[in-house]
């Protein structure tokens, strides 16, 4: 066992990292648990043909695998795990007693991040899973900065485009309805022009943040997508008519009572909204409600702004 560990497994080891070990030696399973256990959280398994299903259940950031086991090999279940969209982005490090340098090469080019030699040295082994991890956290740290606006601390657009695509997915074999929408903060450049872009960030934050505390209780999500745009979505199954829930957003944005005297509708800082509720079967479905809904929000600027128009979209 390692008993001191340097500054970047520390930071690896910040966040409890899940890492999945498949070796049919018990033996081996046993070793790799001791060593990582105080430091992560270590899955077990014993069949590789149950590697998939295992990796799906525990979604880990790490798997260790050998590579001689009965049945399904170390190589054909990276394979496995590398042609499936949930998983092929987990690095997997082979530990294995195959020698030769055409088996690591293999192991290296079905995707396989790092190879090490049965019998191991645990020192080698922890050095090499945390440096591993190191590059995960980075990663996700990069991944979050990537997917998330720094201002306003929301998803941003490319997350929009990720998260749509998934929902379509998850809902295209249901009958679920789904409400989307746009809301726009009513006259925010001249909001700019009389206060500033330092208390427009100020604004825009406190508006961010009360439109996904408004839509939090209705399984709602906001992204900003624009300057002071923001997209947003929520299940249409809810306890509250759906112009109840758009009202609410409007006036817990009115609440804050955010002062704007170049406002043409109001005194305070307002919002206005256009919504579609949409049946989905495919990913073009929710790009045709926010179209429709931006269309929507845009006739509501034409007709006076600080409200909300909110329509069904019907399918061709």
């Amino acid at each position: 066992m390692v008993k001191d560990i340097s500054p970047m497994q520390r930071r690896a080891s910040d966040k409890k990292f899940k890492i999945l070990c498949i070796d049919d030696e018990s033996a081996n399973l046993k070793i790799l648990s001791t060593l990582f256990k105080d430091n992560y959280q270590v899955i077990a398994c014993k069949q590789a043909s149950e590697g998939v299903e295992k990796a799906l259940s525990s979604q880990p950031d790490l798997i260790l695998l050998d590579v001689i086991m009965p049945g399904v090999s170390g190589f054909e279940l990276i394979t496995q795990l590398k042609g499936h969209s949930d998983l092929k982005q987990i690095p997997v490090i082979f530990i294995t007693g195959l020698q030769s340098p055409e088996d690591e090469e293999k192991g290296l080019k079905l995707g396989a991040c790092d190879y090490i030699h049965k019998p191991f040295n645990p020192s080698i082994v922890m050095a090499r899973v945390n440096t591993h991890l190191e590059i995960v956290r980075q990663r996700n740290l990069l991944e979050r900065f990537a997917n998330f606006d720094i201002l306003t601390e929301l998803p941003n657009r490319r997350k929009w485009e990720q998260d749509s695509a998934d929902l379509a997915k998850s809902l295209s074999h249901t009958d679920s309805n789904l409400v989307v929408g746009i809301a726009d903060i009513d006259f925010f450049k001249l909001y700019n022009d009389s206060y500033g872009h330092q208390q427009g960030d100020i604004a825009l934050r406190k508006v961010a943040s009360a439109l996904a505390r408004s839509l939090f209780d209705y399984h709602g999500h906001v992204y900003r997508c624009g300057g002071e745009e923001f997209y947003f979505y929520f299940p249409e199954n809810q306890p509250l008519p759906i112009e109840d829930i758009l009202d609410n957003c409007l006036e817990t944005v009115r609440d804050l009572e955010i002062k704007h005297k170049s406002s043409l509708v109001d005194n305070k800082i307002t919002v206005s909204i256009g919504a579609i509720k949409c049946q989905i079967t495919g990913e073009q479905d929710i790009k045709e409600g926010i179209g429709q809904a931006d269309k929507l929000l845009y006739r509501m600027k034409q007709t006076g702004r600080n409200n909300f128009d909110y329509q069904t979209l019907e399918l061709a």
